[in-house]
């Protein structure tokens, strides 16, 4: 079958890419070249060239390349004399501490495939995943461990093993049973030596898991190749800022989100940079970390920047060190943006991506041009068209709506073992994102809708159906439609709209710990409404659009 439009796709590429790249900041590099080799071989040389460089911080705690790379490799001898292989999933289950910048590591020298895990899911969230991954393995902190050994006793689990993970000062007993080992202990009785494992550009290194429309988690197949195509790219996008050996950066967001991965692990990767790890994201943990530990590149989501804005001591601490900083996940406001900019003397650029293109696909120049209300400029060796929504082939002309397709060495071909939902979504070799946009003739991008219902609560995605679900399990309800509805600190909130059973009453309370027990904190619903009816749409679906827009009238009022 001949498809005329593919050629479309390829001279609206042609006609604009002088255009978006002449947006660029100099010295950055339009078509950049990657290092054909695994990401392991990036962090064995900077453990050789500045073994006693600092590498990773948590508070007080400090481990140099040579630490982190000799508690790597015990990691992974330890983990391949229990059995485990090139090609084996392994779910890292931890907050931002640096056992989860070692356990990455030592995946990338023996070639696991990491499964990051948000480890305040609940165990039907963290099941599903590990058994769609087939993970055997789990790295998870003693505190949060209940889970993982949950989860190693259910009949028919892929798991195998749970490493548990003690804090000195906090000791956690953690149950003794087969399959169940302490991190200090497997570390301590393996060698040191690096794993003779032979890993290449084109293993799998990460499966990212998101959603979809219908909200289904689903596992980004991501390559080493196409993480390191990423590592140079958001490094020398920064380099105007930032030298990318220079590089300290503050890691508030979740390592287990492609976002806190790719601006933290990835970037300093590429330059052997150091890694401020902070756990938790509060304003006053961001803020002892940056007067304590200088960083120069900040990834952010609106929520932190207000909160720092909003900081009693932020006019009288200098935040001076603070040269680049990426805001993501949602819109930030022009007056926000200006006050933090007036008071670090840095730059806010904001950007947008997904799970399926590691995390950036546009994002705005630092010094060159930015355009408020814009996601940015199109990313090097990346290409966008915005196409009809009806056929996904009609090449919709600059400044008009339509939604944006994507290609470039960042965008995943395969979901795991989702050969219908790969099929889906990437079509001869494009891939259909799901965002309604317009882009510019500089080739600025503005995202305007969402054909995914997606809901970003401090940058963690939530999807309706998720919440959905599990509101029709309590017994009271009838009918249950969740959308998001805008939140000046977290860019959105969750509002449930519920029918309850005649004759029933309910209480919000009773709602939201309903939620509790199924969903992690960020996805139960902060707002909830009882109503008599769902609008639906012709077709009798629930309309979400119905229920946003009353939500707008209101707040017009």
């Amino acid at each position: 079958m001949e498809k005329p439009w593919l050629k479309d796709f390829e001279d609206d590429v042609a006609k604009w890419r002088d255009k978006w790249e002449a947006m660029y900041d100099d010295g950055v590099p339009k078509k950049p070249v990657y290092p054909d080799i695994p990401l392991k071989d990036l962090f064995n040389k900077w453990a050789e060239k500045h073994p006693d460089k600092t590498y990773l911080i948590l508070e007080d705690r400090k481990l140099t390349y040579g630490e982190a790379n000799d508690l790597a490799r015990r990691l992974s001898n330890a983990l391949l004399n229990m059995g485990v292989k090139k090609g084996d999933r392994v779910s890292i289950m931890l907050p931002n501490v640096p056992e989860y910048v070692i356990a990455l590591q030592c995946s990338f020298k023996i070639g696991t495939i990491e499964v990051p895990t948000n480890y305040l899911y609940t165990i039907p969230e963290i099941s599903h995943q590990l058994r769609d991954s087939g993970a055997e393995t789990i790295i998870v902190m003693a505190e949060h461990a209940e889970k993982a050994i949950q989860l190693l006793n259910m009949p028919e689990t892929p798991v195998k093993r749970v490493i548990a993970i003690q804090v000195a000062d906090k000791p956690v007993e953690v149950p003794k049973q087969e399959g169940v080992f302490d991190w200090d202990e497997v570390i301590n009785a393996a060698s040191g030596a690096e794993p003779a494992i032979d890993v290449y550009p084109a293993d799998i290194a990460r499966l990212q898991y998101t959603g979809g429309t219908t909200g289904v988690p689903k596992g980004c197949v991501l390559t080493n190749a196409m993480m390191m195509s990423q590592a140079v790219r958001t490094s020398e996008w920064f380099r105007p800022a930032v030298d990318p050996h220079e590089f300290i950066t503050l890691c508030p967001i979740p390592l287990n989100h492609i976002y806190g991965y790719n601006c933290n692990v990835n970037a300093c990767l590429f330059g052997g940079g150091t890694i401020v790890l902070v756990h938790p994201p509060t304003p006053d943990n961001l803020l002892r970390n940056i007067t304590k530990h200088k960083p120069n590149i900040w990834a952010a989501v609106p929520a932190m920047i207000i909160g720092l804005n909003n900081h009693p001591d932020i006019t009288t601490t200098d935040i001076s060190s603070l040269r680049g900083i990426f805001c993501g996940s949602a819109p930030l406001a022009v007056g926000t943006l200006q006050r933090f900019e007036e008071l670090s003397g840095g730059k806010i650029i904001e950007g947008a991506g997904m799970s399926e293109t590691i995390n950036i696909y546009t994002v705005n120049p630092i010094y060159r041009k930015r355009k408020f209300g814009s996601c940015g400029v199109i990313w090097p060796d990346t290409d966008l068209v915005v196409v009809d929504v009806e056929t996904g082939t009609k090449v919709m002309p600059r400044g008009e709506l339509g939604e944006m397709i994507g290609r470039g060495p960042q965008f995943i071909t395969e979901y795991w073992n989702k050969p219908e939902e790969t099929a889906e979504t990437i079509r001869d070799g494009w891939l259909y994102t799901g965002d309604i946009v317009k882009i510019d003739e500089e080739g600025f991008v503005f995202i305007m809708d969402r054909k995914k219902d997606m809901i970003i609560v401090s940058g963690f995605n939530v999807y309706p159906r998720d919440v959905d679900e599990v509101l029709y399990h309590h017994p009271k309800v009838v009918e249950a439609c969740t959308i998001g509805i805008p939140d000046k600190k977290q860019g959105e909130s969750v509002k449930s709209f519920i029918v309850i059973k005649a004759g029933e009453t309910m209480a919000k309370e009773e709602v939201i710990e309903h939620c509790r027990k199924e969903l992690a904190p960020y996805k139960v619903p902060r707002f909830v409404e009882f109503v008599d009816a769902i609008p639906r749409t012709s077709v009798g679906k629930p309309d979400r659009k119905a229920l946003q827009q009353m939500e707008s009238e209101r707040a017009g009022k």
